[in-house]
């Protein structure tokens, strides 16, 4: 059985079960429902590639304070977590400057 098969018994189903003037409001409210799916859809791939470019940048500092921590030689930097990290590099830095 073809797609447009199913739509015509479709469309014969509709207007036995719901009449000739129920079914246009029938579509519109099936229109409007896909179109608030659609938009629904797009908000959340809009707030999940938020997400992921806030985890992203999460990545790229820590990445950066275990580069800055090697380069100061404070040992094991993979091991501190980024508070501790960030006190080491600060404490680090103000030995050598003193």
């Amino acid at each position: 059985m073809g797609y447009e098969n199913v739509l015509i018994i479709v469309i014969v189903a509709g207007i036995l079960l719901f009449g000739s003037k129920k079914l246009p409001e029938l579509f519109r409210t099936i229109g409007r429902a896909q179109s608030e799916y659609e938009k629904a859809k797009l908000e959340a791939k809009s707030e999940l590639n938020k997400v992921h470019e806030v985890l992203d940048d999460g990545k790229a500092k820590r990445k950066n304070l275990e580069d800055i921590a090697l380069k100061l030689e404070i040992p094991d930097p993979e091991l501190l977590s980024d508070e501790d990290l960030s006190q080491s590099i600060q404490k680090k830095i103000g030995t050598k400057l003193s």
